[in-house]
């Protein structure tokens, strides 16, 4: 009679091709991963750049001007305020770091879920973002690539920024 079943010799075999397409395909993977969450956050970079772009119109429209353009506006860690050391006028009742954040939360809602970002602003315009998306970095127009990103050890919003120029 015979027994059904698998030998040992069977088991280790199918063992040992398991473990070798996990040790290739476990590190491609990775990198997928990294590549992934860097796209996503030059995405985000995107839409600060955009919503950026559409506040800054909507108060020149407004006869709303912006002086020092050449200082960077940042958000700060709990995502709820905007501030500038750019000196800003704006003669109505509020403030104008204010008015130009509830500008930016009407282009982009979710503003408020990216913790630290960095934007360029000159000739009444933005011209560059860097953002930091966990322990990701996202810029634009210049997007952050994945061999950038292994380059440096320790990335900020101002780094980001600051390849996004380049």
């Amino acid at each position: 009679m015979k027994k059904k079943g698998f030998t040992l010799i069977e088991l280790i075999v199918v063992i040992a091709i398991i473990g070798v397409l996990a040790a290739i395909l476990v590190p491609a993977m990775l990198g997928y991963v990294k590549k992934s969450k860097i796209t996503t956050a030059n995405t985000i970079a995107k839409s600060v750049y955009n919503a950026m772009n559409s506040a800054l119109t909507d108060m020149d429209s407004e006869d709303i001007p912006i002086k020092d353009l050449g200082t960077a506006i940042s958000g700060d860690l709990d995502g709820a305020t905007l501030y500038t050391t750019a000196s800003v006028t704006y003669d109505g009742s509020s403030n104008e770091t204010a008015v130009l954040w509830s500008k930016v939360s009407q282009y982009f809602s979710d503003i408020e879920k990216v913790r630290d970002f960095q934007v360029q602003i000159e000739k009444g315009g933005c011209v560059a973002v860097g953002i930091m998306s966990g322990v990701y970095p996202g810029s634009y127009p210049k997007a952050m690539t994945v061999d950038a990103y292994d380059g440096v050890d320790n990335w900020s919003a101002a780094s980001a920024l600051s390849y996004a120029q380049d």
